[in-house]
């Protein structure tokens, strides 16, 4: 009996200690859309680019990033989700407050998802 607790107890601790390992990686999601080319041409940031509406759950000040609970994005065939942006230009994220509520247009740049144009949900 001993051996069979001290085996489940093993099995237990190595699980909950790979959890974190096999987490999602939110900030990776440059697989979706595939379609897409991996850098969108310059237009796509011009004011009729395709705009997504979502809501601001976090503010990253020292890194510069968003953290967005987003409908779905249709430039990039992502479906709704919560993850986290960087900003084109960094000097926004002081604009920013979790809760807002916001329109915004992300690209593929490189494998990395950037905001380039985001602006206050009317």
């Amino acid at each position: 009996m001993n051996t069979t607790t001290s085996t489940l107890a093993a099995f237990t601790l190595a699980c909950s200690l790979l959890t974190p390992a096999l987490a999602q990686n939110h900030a990776d999601h440059a697989s979706h859309g595939s379609a897409a080319p991996a850098t969108a041409p310059a237009a796509a940031a011009t004011p009729g680019a395709v705009m997504t509406a979502g809501e601001i759950t976090r503010v990253d000040k020292r890194a510069s990033k968003l953290t967005i609970r987003h409908e779905d994005i249709k430039n990039l065939d992502m479906p709704a989700m919560t993850m986290v942006f960087g900003l084109k230009d960094s000097t926004q994220v002081a604009q920013f407050n979790p809760g807002d509520k916001v329109r915004f247009h992300v690209q593929n740049e490189g494998g990395s998802l950037t905001i380039t144009r985001i602006e206050r949900a009317e």
